[in-house]
Protein backbone atom coordinates (compact mmCIF):
# COMPACT_ATOMS: atom_id res chain seq x y z
CA UNK A 1 0.00 0.00 0.00
CA UNK A 2 1.26 3.40 -0.84
CA UNK A 3 1.75 6.30 1.65
CA UNK A 4 -0.39 9.18 1.77
CA UNK A 5 1.36 12.03 -0.15
CA UNK A 6 2.26 15.55 2.03
CA UNK A 7 2.29 18.70 1.05
CA UNK A 8 4.84 21.63 2.40
CA UNK A 9 3.38 25.21 2.41
CA UNK A 10 3.59 28.00 4.66
CA UNK A 11 0.41 28.90 6.94
CA UNK A 12 -0.28 32.19 9.14
CA UNK A 13 -0.91 30.83 12.94
CA UNK A 14 -2.01 33.91 14.67
CA UNK A 15 -1.79 37.90 14.51
CA UNK A 16 -0.49 40.15 17.30
CA UNK A 17 -1.68 43.48 17.52
CA UNK A 18 -0.60 46.31 19.64
CA UNK A 19 -1.73 49.68 19.71
CA UNK A 20 -2.63 49.69 16.59
CA UNK A 21 -5.67 51.85 15.08
CA UNK A 22 -9.25 50.28 17.46
CA UNK A 23 -6.72 48.03 19.41
CA UNK A 24 -5.55 49.12 22.28
CA UNK A 25 -2.83 46.91 24.26
CA UNK A 26 -1.77 43.67 23.28
CA UNK A 27 -4.29 41.42 20.93
CA UNK A 28 -3.79 38.22 19.62
CA UNK A 29 -5.89 37.05 16.46
CA UNK A 30 -5.98 33.12 16.35
CA UNK A 31 -5.09 30.57 16.11
CA UNK A 32 -6.11 30.42 12.50
CA UNK A 33 -7.60 27.52 10.40
CA UNK A 34 -4.86 25.94 8.17
CA UNK A 35 -7.69 26.14 4.86
CA UNK A 36 -9.77 28.82 5.15
CA UNK A 37 -10.34 32.06 7.87
CA UNK A 38 -13.17 34.14 7.71
CA UNK A 39 -13.05 37.85 9.25
CA UNK A 40 -16.80 38.73 10.90
CA UNK A 41 -18.05 40.97 13.73
CA UNK A 42 -20.61 43.77 13.71
CA UNK A 43 -19.81 47.57 12.55
CA UNK A 44 -17.26 49.28 13.98
CA UNK A 45 -15.71 45.53 15.46
CA UNK A 46 -12.37 46.13 13.99
CA UNK A 47 -12.33 43.68 10.34
CA UNK A 48 -10.77 46.84 8.09
CA UNK A 49 -8.26 47.44 10.73
CA UNK A 50 -7.38 43.63 10.85
CA UNK A 51 -6.80 43.89 7.35
CA UNK A 52 -4.72 47.33 7.81
CA UNK A 53 -2.46 45.40 9.90
CA UNK A 54 -1.80 43.01 6.94
CA UNK A 55 -1.15 45.65 4.68
CA UNK A 56 0.89 47.34 6.98
CA UNK A 57 3.33 44.44 8.41
CA UNK A 58 3.53 43.41 4.21
CA UNK A 59 4.95 46.85 3.37
CA UNK A 60 2.26 49.45 2.67
CA UNK A 61 2.46 52.62 2.84
CA UNK A 62 1.31 55.00 4.22
CA UNK A 63 -0.89 57.09 0.66
CA UNK A 64 -1.40 53.04 -0.48
CA UNK A 65 -3.83 52.73 2.92
CA UNK A 66 -5.34 56.11 2.53
CA UNK A 67 -3.53 57.27 5.41
CA UNK A 68 -1.41 60.78 5.58
CA UNK A 69 1.43 59.28 7.45
CA UNK A 70 2.04 55.71 9.39
CA UNK A 71 1.81 57.57 12.58
CA UNK A 72 -2.08 57.56 12.04
CA UNK A 73 -1.94 53.52 13.18
CA UNK A 74 -1.22 53.85 16.44
CA UNK A 75 -3.79 53.68 18.48
CA UNK A 76 -5.47 57.26 20.27
CA UNK A 77 -8.58 57.41 22.22
CA UNK A 78 -9.71 59.03 25.28
CA UNK A 79 -8.63 56.90 27.64
CA UNK A 80 -5.36 55.91 26.11
CA UNK A 81 -3.98 59.10 23.83
CA UNK A 82 -0.27 58.71 24.36
CA UNK A 83 1.12 55.52 22.67
CA UNK A 84 4.33 55.46 21.97
CA UNK A 85 3.91 52.86 18.61
CA UNK A 86 2.10 50.42 17.03
CA UNK A 87 3.35 46.46 16.17
CA UNK A 88 1.91 44.01 13.82
CA UNK A 89 3.35 40.90 14.45
CA UNK A 90 2.66 37.75 12.06
CA UNK A 91 3.44 34.20 13.20
CA UNK A 92 4.62 31.65 10.34
CA UNK A 93 4.48 27.96 10.47
CA UNK A 94 5.98 24.94 7.57
CA UNK A 95 2.76 22.79 7.57
CA UNK A 96 2.56 19.23 5.78
CA UNK A 97 -1.01 19.04 4.74
CA UNK A 98 -2.17 14.86 4.72
CA UNK A 99 -3.84 14.17 1.15
CA UNK A 100 -5.87 11.78 2.53
CA UNK A 101 -7.37 14.21 6.01
CA UNK A 102 -7.99 18.04 4.82
CA UNK A 103 -7.71 19.12 8.16
CA UNK A 104 -5.14 16.80 8.79
CA UNK A 105 -1.53 18.44 8.62
CA UNK A 106 1.91 17.85 10.70
CA UNK A 107 4.31 21.13 12.12
CA UNK A 108 7.56 21.25 10.39
CA UNK A 109 10.23 21.19 13.06
CA UNK A 110 12.28 24.60 13.31
CA UNK A 111 10.13 26.01 10.32
CA UNK A 112 8.10 28.60 13.07
CA UNK A 113 9.62 32.55 12.51
CA UNK A 114 7.78 35.65 13.12
CA UNK A 115 7.40 38.91 10.40
CA UNK A 116 6.86 42.38 12.72
CA UNK A 117 6.58 46.44 11.97
CA UNK A 118 6.35 49.00 14.54
CA UNK A 119 5.91 52.51 13.72
CA UNK A 120 6.61 55.06 15.80
CA UNK A 121 5.00 58.62 16.73
CA UNK A 122 7.66 60.15 14.02
CA UNK A 123 6.00 58.35 11.25
CA UNK A 124 9.12 56.34 11.02
CA UNK A 125 8.90 52.20 11.33
CA UNK A 126 11.11 49.14 11.73
CA UNK A 127 10.81 45.79 10.38
CA UNK A 128 11.85 42.87 12.72
CA UNK A 129 12.21 38.93 11.77
CA UNK A 130 11.82 37.33 14.91
CA UNK A 131 12.05 40.14 16.72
Amino acid sequence: MQEPQTYQRLMITKIELENFKSYFGKKVIGPLHKNFTAVVGPNGSGKSNLIESLLFVFGKRAKQMRLNKLSELIHKSAEHGDCANATVRVFFTDILDHETDQDAYDLVPNSQFTVSRTVFKNASSKYFVND
